[in-house]
């Protein structure tokens, strides 16, 4: 795995490839993260702990330590698209649509993830960033008065710098990234928190929606909210946290534990923590107080499902039935039943069965975390079904949105298809 020290030693001024880019934005966004929010420092070096006894047999175990992903938040779909432009220059693509607006606590916003799709650029540098869109044209959240002016304030807004503006138009009409480390860093300087002193009253209009609508719109950029390390053993994490002094959320997000091999994502996080910001008063005056947006949040990755696996899951946790009695508890036995996906290697001769890693994200999942930092709920909407004209705003706002399952399917039919050739 590619450190931004190291990246930066061997190619400052010089042109590098999507995947070193990615590592190394990885890194210095972690280190950014842990400057700013020391508790996702302490995060990490448990992270790493729990890693290191639980050993390092894992078929993922050579990306374990470099491996996490961010989120971000934006405020329309003009900005996702700004937003998509740089991220595929990291070599990240958007897969999955996930709208919050249908969880147990609706948030006003529907998100992608900008990932690498290959299992190569994955094991090269697997750094995800999660990425929500507020709908402020939802009625159920916002009035008609307050979408007009959430227009008007948020048209023009810049997310990034002229400088690195320029430097995403440089390198599409070049086909790449010349200085990396200038790149880098001005992609972090872009994803730090702004200190730019923020409209109280504004704030407070957008926060009687939702805390998630005042850190997007009220805020004069997007920055990271979360930085998610990956750990083996989660509900360890979760406990050794508690004991160091570090209050985590109640529950860990995702499928329940069971005497199987891990299941798509489990999910938990430290509570985000008061920090104190400028806001300015109608008279001009400058006050402080506390807003609570950023937290670390650590995640355990599990196998892929396929469609007919993941039915199977969401049946069974809504049901309150144990994992045990709906599937069955080896890895041979979930693809036999059809249940997870899988690759076919050639190890010594001999063709072993791989689970594909899930590489994507939980909407139930995300929002539960989300909603376990909130300062407050929020307002609450009657009609919480999801709209589809939604995605296809985002899908034309990234360009290509890809499908996980697709991507799953096509990774294990290319192995199957390999593994013929060979023989």
């Amino acid at each position: 795995m590619v450190s931004y020290a190291g990246l930066m030693a061997t190619s400052a001024g010089l042109e590098a490839s999507p995947n070193e880019l990615r590592a190394a934005l990885a890194d210095a966004l972690s280190q950014m993260y842990a400057e700013e929010v020391p508790a996702y420092g302490h995060l990490v070096d448990a992270t790493h702990r729990v890693n290191d006894s639980v050993g390092s047999g894992h078929r993922d175990s050579d990306r374990l330590g470099g491996e996490r992903h961010g989120a971000i938040r934006v405020a329309s779909f003009a900005e996702l698209s700004q937003v998509a432009r740089l991220f595929a220059l990291y070599g990240m693509c958007a897969v999955g649509y996930y709208d919050l607006r249908s969880s147990p606590t609706p948030l006003p916003v529907v998100s992608t993830a900008f990932r690498p799709i290959t299992a190569g650029d994955l094991a090269a540098s697997p750094f995800r960033m999660f990425t929500s869109t507020l709908v402020s044209n939802d009625e159920r959240f916002f009035s008609p008065e307050l979408q007009k002016e959430l227009e008007e304030r948020l048209t023009g807004r810049e997310l990034f710098s002229a400088e690195l503006t320029a430097m995403i138009e440089q390198a599409e009409q070049s086909g790449g990234v010349g200085d990396a480390q200038r790149f880098v860093e001005r992609t972090v300087d872009a994803l730090r928190l702004d200190q730019t002193p923020i409209d109280l009253a504004w704030f407070e209009q957008l926060d009687a929606v939702s805390t998630v609508a005042s850190d997007i719109a009220a805020a004069a950029s997007t920055h990271i909210n979360h930085l998610t390390p990956r750990v083996l053993d989660i509900d360890a994490l979760h406990k050794l946290m508690g004991e160091e002094g570090i209050e985590m959320i109640d529950r860990i997000q995702g499928p329940p534990a069971w005497n199987g091999p891990d299941l798509l994502l489990r999910q938990t996080s430290f509570r985000a923590l008061d920090e104190q910001r400028t806001f300015t008063q109608a008279d001009g005056n400058a006050v402080t107080g506390p807003v609570r947006v950023r937290f670390g949040e650590v995640e355990q990755r599990g196998i892929a499902l396929t469609p007919q696996g993941r039915a199977k899951l969401d049946e069974a946790v809504s049901s309150e039935r144990q994992l045990e009695d709906v599937f069955t508890n080896t890895v041979e036995g979930l693809y036999e039943a059809g249940d997870i996906y899988v690759e076919f290697v050639e190890v010594d001769g001999e063709t072993q069965m791989v689970p594909i890693t899930y590489e994507d994200f939980l909407p139930a999942s995300a929002a539960g975390i989300f909603a376990s930092n909130l300062a407050r709920p929020g307002a609450e909407v009657d009609d919480v079904s999801v709209r589809m004209g939604e995605a296809d705003l985002l899908r034309d706002a990234v360009g290509t949105l890809y499908d996980p399952y697709q991507l799953y399917q096509e990774q294990q039919d290319r192995s199957r298809s390999q593994g013929r050739e060979q023989q």
